[in-house]
C-alpha cells in the first residue's frame, strides 16, 4: 500500500478528440456557415489547438469563451493556398483554443 500523499492534482493536456467534442457544441447547426476545417493539435502554446473556419463573429468567440473548459480564444486572419486567388472572399480565419489542463 502506497503512503505518499498527492499534494498537487495531477493534470494532463486534451486529446484531439476531446477538443473536437467541446468544439461541435459551439458549431452544431452552423457547420455551412462557418466551414469547420483542419482542427489540429496547435505545438507552440501548451494545451492549445487550431482550426480554420470562413467566418467568424462575436457571438460565436464569445460563446466559445463562455465555456468551462477553454481559457482563452485567439484568432487571425489567413491567407488562401497558392493558386487559389487573393481576395476578400478568399480569407479564412485560424482560431487557436487553450484549454484548461484536465485533471487525471
Amino acid at each position: 500500500m502506497s503512503t505518499k500523499k498527492k499534494t498537487e492534482n495531477e493534470t494532463r493536456d486534451l486529446t484531439l478528440e476531446e477538443s473536437h467534442e467541446i468544439l461541435i457544441k459551439h458549431i452544431e447547426g452552423k457547420e455551412t456557415l462557418l466551414q469547420f476545417k483542419n482542427h489540429r493539435k496547435y505545438t507552440k502554446l501548451e494545451n492549445t489547438f487550431r482550426f480554420t473556419v470562413s467566418i467568424i463573429s462575436l457571438d460565436f468567440l464569445i460563446t466559445l469563451m463562455e465555456d468551462k473548459n477553454i481559457q482563452n480564444v485567439y484568432f487571425n486572419p489567413a491567407i488562401p493556398p497558392p493558386g487559389t486567388g487573393m481576395d476578400g472572399v478568399s480569407l479564412r480565419y485560424k482560431i487557436y483554443v487553450e484549454y484548461y489542463k484536465k485533471e487525471v
